[in-house]
């Protein structure tokens, strides 16, 4: 049963520091996850689980994969982090941070050659 509630303490961390990273309040998740806000404190406290659609939930609200909030880790060449950092981005930004990654990304194609 310890291992269990430590595993849980882990999970409420990682979807509290993904949250953080976002600069999301609680409340703010709550909503996007739809979720109420003291069923999302239990979670991130370890003192509460979620079944699977509300893993899925909290993972599409956060921009992270069920494998980071479960085991902690991402896939090789997981685009996840940066998905997370945009999904919080007002809409109108979009076209230039598409922009200037492009411009980015050519120059890091010109710098190899």
């Amino acid at each position: 049963m310890e291992k269990k509630k430590t595993v849980d303490v882990e999970i409420g961390q990682r979807i509290r520091r993904s949250r953080e990273a976002l600069g999301y309040s609680r409340e703010t998740l709550s909503d996007k996850a739809e979720l109420s806000n003291s069923f999302l404190s239990a979670i991130e406290l370890g003192t509460g689980s979620c079944t699977a659609e509300y893993l899925q939930r909290l993972c599409r609200a956060l921009g992270v994969s069920a494998d980071y909030i479960l085991f902690g880790m991402e896939r090789q060449g997981d685009l996840t982090p940066i998905h997370a950092m945009l999904s919080g981005l007002d809409p109108q930004y979009l076209p230039l941070v598409k922009q200037l990654l492009s411009v980015y990304v050519q120059s890091i194609s010109l710098s190899k050659e």
